[in-house]
């Protein structure tokens, strides 16, 4: 049994207050790109996972790795064995604002209902996302969505255009811990929830209202982490016809949209020819099947 699992990017992302436990509250528009991981789920004795591709090439079975939390938990919640084979080809920058790891629960999470056909609800697996990490839940609905409070509260999406996209990751590190420590200590105010019009027409249309009514808090803080971050920026807003360019999540992947594939091409050849170090991927949102 094979399977994607997308990689999605934050088109904004506003830090709108704390609470009391520390954590931060966000209000987020999620959509889901065409830079997959692929996921394989074959009979087996036992549980394993072996793992292959660009960033991985070893066997990889720790407890603590989220397609092994995810499985055990569903394996426990059905009461069956904990057997199957699962293969990951790991094509997603591991840590890099893209929601890979999510990306792979989730799926594991929707495959290993069927591959066991389990009679599991579909809330039932939403609660066991929820315990594995904040944005799992939204990879689970796989679909453009807004993230609300630690990001479990899910909210309907305006209908969102096709669009063309580019990635770039400068293949540094940029933990989400300190990026949130750093936003925590700048004395930053809190945003405003964003309230979307129900549809866009265009990625122009889409775009402008972005740039316009929204921001991604945590840029500053993570650049104060990863300050390469503000170069691949500002390579990105160097791109002709670049619509929007912006940091997703925490970082320390950046992304420029486009209105066409053309002009997402260009800046990807540009960006190759400029800065070969940094990994750069040409994608599609909201593609339509």
């Amino acid at each position: 049994m094979n399977g994607l699992a997308a990689a999605k990017i934050n088109l904004h992302l506003h830090i709108t207050g704390r609470a009391s436990n520390g954590y931060h509250h966000l209000d987020s528009l999620v959509a889901f790109t065409s830079l997959c991981d692929e996921i394989a789920i074959s009979s087996a004795d036992d549980y394993r996972l072996t793992v292959s591709g660009s960033d991985f090439s070893e066997e990889c079975t720790t407890d603590d790795n989220l397609i092994t939390r995810a499985a055990r938990l569903l394996a426990e919640h059905s009461g069956r064995p904990l057997h199957a084979h699962i293969h990951l080809v790991k094509n997603i920058p591991v840590a890099a604002g893209l929601g890979g790891g999510s990306a792979d629960a989730a799926t594991t999470l929707r495959m290993l209902k069927t591959f066991w056909n389990l009679t599991t609800s579909d809330d039932d697996l939403v609660a066991i996302a929820s315990t594995l990490g904040s944005d799992i839940v939204a990879c689970l609905h796989n679909k453009p969505v807004i993230m609300r409070e630690t990001g479990n509260l899910l909210k309907s999406a305006p209908q969102l255009p096709v669009m063309h996209g580019l990635l770039v990751n400068p293949q540094v590190a940029c933990p989400t811990p300190q990026v949130y420590k750093n936003h925590a200590t700048s004395s930053k105010a809190f945003s405003e929830k964003v309230h979307f019009p129900l549809s866009f027409a265009s990625a122009a249309e889409l775009c402008r209202f972005l740039n316009e009514q929204t921001s991604n808090d945590l840029t500053e803080a993570a650049i104060a982490t990863a300050p390469v971050i503000y170069d691949v920026l500002d390579e990105l807003n160097k791109s002709e016809d670049a619509l929007l360019c912006r940091l997703s999540g925490s970082g320390a992947t950046c992304f420029a949209l486009f209105e066409t594939s053309l002009n997402a091409a260009k800046a990807y050849e540009a960006i190759k020819k400029a800065r070969p170090e940094w990994r750069a991927f040409q994608i599609i949102l909201n593609q339509k099947n």
